[in-house]
């Protein structure tokens, strides 16, 4: 233990005995679940807090606290319903206003995020971090020219590696890869270890058929954040590109630990796990997109190609069907139909395009299914990324 942490363990050992001599005193609850809540100790700091209500139930700054700590332990609808009624009884305040627009950011509630982080910025909020969160929000709802915008003035405020990584980003979701590129390489010179930036060049190396190069820098991504989903998404696309199934399913299985709930992800492992001759596995994958999002037509074009390959054309035929519906222009369904026109119940054929699968082309002159799939979630990375609590 550093002396900094002892420090902090004598004084929360102090206040202890404090509250052993006066067991009523509400402030002493409040400031020592305060000290609970920075040692990361939260249960006794959510403890703390419900004393102090025990005994001062109109205390608002202990149900502030409290709601903080749900925050910090991503109870973030909890924490919604506190603060609401804190402002409900006292009034907008910009600090509250700042929580209430994390709360909601973190239930992709984006648009009153939006709202909340502007009207506590409007309000005079001094953290750092309102003004990123309002560029985070833009992102999140795809409107890339007005988070871009926002952020040049994020930039003067606070200038710095993070922001200008998390720029270069947007300005590769917006389209403008040539600036991403510029940016993320320069700064990269003088902090390679940068996770935005390295996503930037990763996708960028991916786009010119470098995969080795793209490898090396989504690597260096999840080596710097552990939990990046891009990170991980990067190079499972690119495992994919290199045939090797078994790493690029390894890779997405924890991009989708990393932001769960998402079906791009779910859908990306269904297409690694066919590639790799497990219509099952790819089944189930495309279904379990399809529980997260019924109107997800590329997964339900994905789920036919699997179905195809088990010979089960009825079923199939359903999916293409629903998946024609919903995206008309969407690669699996044009695969599937593809393949289905092709096989007519030939199992033998099947195994040898299976082996192919994403080098083939669903249509005449047209992209290699592998290239389908990579420039699918170039489109939908900006909006299937949350940013980390606990690092912005």
């Amino acid at each position: 233990m550093n002396s900094t942490a002892n420090a902090k363990e004598a004084e929360i050992k102090r206040f202890e005995t404090y509250i052993k001599q006066d067991p009523k005193n509400a402030l002493l609850w409040t400031n020592l679940g305060d000290l609970y809540h920075q040692s990361g100790r939260w249960e006794e700091a959510i403890a703390c807090y419900e004393k102090c209500l025990m005994f001062d139930e109109g205390n608002m700054i202990a149900r502030s606290r409290l709601s903080n700590v749900l925050i910090s332990q991503h109870r973030f609808d909890e924490a919604e319903q506190i603060i609401q009624g804190i402002m409900a009884q006292t009034g907008e305040d910009s600090a509250l206003l700042h929580n209430l627009g994390l709360t909601l950011f973190y239930q992709r509630k984006f648009d009153e995020a939006q709202a909340a982080f502007q009207k506590a910025r409007e309000m005079g909020i001094h953290t750092p971090n309102n003004l990123a969160y309002m560029v985070y929000a833009l992102h999140k709802k795809n409107d890339t020219a007005q988070a871009l915008e926002l952020a040049q003035t994020w930039l003067q405020e606070s200038p710095g590696e993070k922001t200008e990584g998390y720029i270069s980003m947007l300005e590769m979701d917006h389209g403008d890869m040539d600036a991403a590129k510029i940016r993320a390489q320069h700064l990269l010179q003088q902090h390679p270890e940068n996770p935005d930036a390295n996503v930037v060049m990763g996708t960028w190396h991916m786009e010119q058929q470098q995969v080795s190069q793209a490898v090396t820098h989504f690597q260096q991504v999840v080596q710097s954040e552990p939990n990046n989903p891009r990170g991980w998404q990067g190079l499972g696309l690119a495992y994919m590109h290199q045939q090797d199934f078994p790493k690029a399913i390894e890779a997405l299985n924890k991009a989708n630990d990393a932001m769960a709930g998402y079906p791009t992800n779910h859908l990306i492992i269904g297409w690694a796990k066919l590639a790799n001759q497990d219509a099952v596995g790819a089944e189930q994958a495309f279904r379990k997109a399809i529980e997260i999002d019924h109107n997800f037509g590329e997964a339900h074009g994905g789920l036919a190609s699997a179905l195809v390959f088990q010979n089960r054309l009825d079923e199939a035929r359903g999916e293409i069907k629903k998946a024609m519906g919903l995206s008309p222009k969407g690669f699996g369904a044009v695969y599937a139909q593809s393949i289905s026109m092709q096989l007519r119940g030939k199992g033998e054929q099947g195994t040898k395009m299976l082996a192919k699968l994403l080098e083939q082309k669903p249509l005449p002159r047209s992209k290699p299914m592998i290239e389908y799939i990579q420039d699918y979630l170039k489109s939908q990375g900006h909006a299937s990324t949350p940013r980390d609590l606990d690092k912005k």
